[in-house]
């Protein structure tokens, strides 16, 4: 029994010693090394990816000061912020450029994660390297200071400049369009998805901003005479008495720019025998002629206004100018004393000979209402000529600021956008290329344009009188639609509140360039009787208007391919009135609705609301 144990045992310590111990053999070192080799590599692909993603997150959160900087024309903020924006992407960049990393991109799950943080990189630092950084340069060299007009003149260079560095950007971002639109997040991780779809939005919105300004640098510079000498009519609308494009051109300048030097040439008024009233100068549209009356539209200069179409005004203005004047003109600026006032916060004021002040809150009472009033001595050619005198004093006295350098050049920016919203300043050029820049900015001026989203109307006003009384109008515009037929087409209702601020006791007082032709007309003095115009779009039916609760007769007009329904309407002195017009839509399906109105003295409110169908007449 022993025996047999002892050989037992003797067998066991056998086997012990002929067994090498675990950690003497290879396989187990190999092992080893492979698992602390993966442990390793999967905690240096942790902190790589961890470092990318961070200062991806780190640029991206900066894009929105950038922009801001950018839009509060803040260069030096805008190039800090590029910097740390480029330090943080080029990071980003570098953390995932590494070949473990594009090996690592190949395994299931966590592959499209580490593609989608590479490629993202790789194209925002594209983008700032190819479309902001010449942008960036761009806006250093167009700094508003230095473009403020010194001494008469602009500095072009940094517009030439522009152009090389503008089409740079262009075709970065062009090259980067399909980068960022390859980038692959289907089964991404939301953060990764969230920033691949910020880049695209950014992409997005630059694309037809650059498309643009690509296309319009190229086309400044000539424009301020970089090629050559130009000539521009400024037509100076007066809003006191309507017209459906703004009001009365009652006044005009001509600028000479040469080299980027401005020099005002003269100042014209429509009057005095300086332009022939035989007939209309330009073709006449068709239904023009019975719209407006015969001989209104394209006679007389100073009606220029009268169609709600820049191009037509500036067509008449340029044809006056070559029959009347001897010579073509490039271009038409217009603008009103609303805008011309918004621009005086960039001058501060301006003293006039005659003691009056010209500041942002002044110049609109004192050129709309005051000078027509201080005037009246009964004789009206003199009264109008001393008017003019004032008017063109205005101008001239307001041009020299804008030319003498002391400006606010990022107030200036301001009133130009202000007044080019508002449709208060408008520009058309005799150049076909240059006409077709000016659109990118979208219409300014025109009839209204309905797409496959909306139908736009015109609701426009036209004084009636001869009179300046449309200083005191206040006016609301309401919007309404809802599809009431069973057609499927919509129907449309333009309602519009006006109302007089001048008080009946004031009226009597009034001179008779303010109170216009009440007498010969058959008016109450101060009464303001206007036309109203809805241009509705084409293809759609006026059904109906209304004044007043009371349903009213409508003639058949039309202005080329637009329906439009003419009202004659008087308000008097402290009176408000009521008036809207009904439209079936040309077609079923859901549009939305806007209107374009006539830029008054006063703004006009826009409201919309829903239509009530019991209220419409459907056939």
């Amino acid at each position: 029994m022993n025996d047999l144990v002892s050989t037992s045992i003797t067998r066991r310590s056998l086997r012990k010693k002929l067994r090498p111990r675990l950690y003497k053999r290879w396989w187990f070192w190999t092992l080893t090394g492979v698992l602390i080799l993966v442990v390793g590599l999967a905690a240096w692909l942790g902190s790589r990816v961890l470092q990318a993603k961070n200062e991806l997150e780190a640029a991206q959160s900066k894009i929105g000061d950038l922009t801001s900087q950018a839009a509060a024309l803040d260069i030096d903020g805008a190039l800090a912020t590029f910097d740390e924006i480029s330090a943080h992407t080029d990071r980003a960049v570098d953390a995932s450029s590494d070949p473990t990393w594009r090996v690592a991109e190949l395994v299931p799950g966590v592959g499209v994660n580490l593609s989608a943080v590479r490629e993202l990189s790789v194209a925002v630092q594209r983008i700032l390297a190819d479309v902001a950084s010449p942008l960036l340069d761009v806006a250093k060299g167009l700094d508003l200071q230095s473009l403020a007009p010194k001494d008469g003149a602009i500095d072009l260079q940094p517009l030439v400049d522009a152009v090389p560095a503008v089409a740079q950007a262009r075709r970065g971002l062009d090259a980067a369009i399909p980068l960022v639109g390859a980038i692959n997040t289907d089964g991404a991780l939301p953060q990764i998805v969230a920033a691949r779809s910020k880049v695209a939005g950014m992409v997005e919105q630059l694309d037809p901003l650059l498309t643009g300004a690509n296309s319009a640098v190229p086309f400044i510079a000539p424009m301020l005479g970089s090629e050559g000498p130009r000539n521009y009519v400024v037509m100076f609308q007066n809003p006191s008495e309507a017209r459906p494009l703004g009001g009365t051109a009652l006044s005009f300048a001509v600028i000479r720019v040469d080299q980027g030097r401005i020099e005002m040439v003269e100042t014209v008024p429509a009057g005095f025998g300086n332009f022939r009233n035989v007939g209309s100068v330009v073709p006449v549209p068709e239904g023009v002629e019975e719209l407006f009356g015969p001989g209104a539209f394209g006679s007389f200069i100073a009606n220029s206004t009268l169609r709600p179409s820049f191009t037509s005004a500036a067509e008449i203005t340029q044809a006056n100018w070559v029959r009347d004047r001897g010579y073509a003109v490039d271009g038409v600026v217009s603008i009103d004393p609303i805008a011309l006032g918004y621009v005086l916060r960039a001058t501060g004021p301006i003293p006039l000979s005659t003691g009056d002040v010209l500041a942002s809150d002044t110049l609109v009472p004192l050129l709309l209402n005051e000078i027509y009033q201080r005037f009246n001595s009964g004789n009206d050619v003199a009264d109008n000529r001393a008017q003019d005198v004032v008017y063109g004093e205005a101008v001239a006295a307001t041009f020299g600021a804008l030319t003498g350098g002391s400006l606010d050049p990022v107030a200036l920016v301001g009133a130009l956008v202000q007044g080019w919203g508002e449709h208060r300043i408008l520009f058309w050029s005799a150049n076909e290329n240059e006409r077709s820049v000016v659109a990118l900015l979208g219409p300014n001026g025109e009839l209204p344009v309905s797409d496959a989203e909306t139908d736009r109307v015109g609701l426009y006003f036209n004084d009636n009188v001869g009179s300046k009384l449309n200083y005191y109008l206040n006016q609301a515009v309401t919007l309404s639609k809802n599809t009431c037929a069973a057609d499927g087409r919509q129907q449309y209702r333009v309602t519009a509140d006006l109302s007089s601020t001048l008080q009946p006791g004031d009226a009597a007082g009034l001179s008779p360039s303010v109170a216009g032709q009440w007498k010969g007309e058959r008016v109450p003095k101060g009464s303001m009787r206007m036309q109203v115009f809805l241009y509705a779009p084409p293809g759609s039916t006026i059904t109906g208007a209304v004044v007043n609760g009371q349903s009213v007769a409508l003639e058949a007009h039309h202005d080329t391919d637009y329906p439009v329904g003419k009202l004659t309407v008087i308000v008097g002195p402290g009176e408000s009135l009521r008036l809207s017009y009904d439209i079936t839509a040309a077609e079923a399906g859901d549009k939305s609705l806007e209107v374009l109105t006539t830029p008054l003295v006063h703004p006009t409110l826009i409201t919309t609301e829903a239509l009530d169908c019991a209220t419409v007449s459907v056939g």
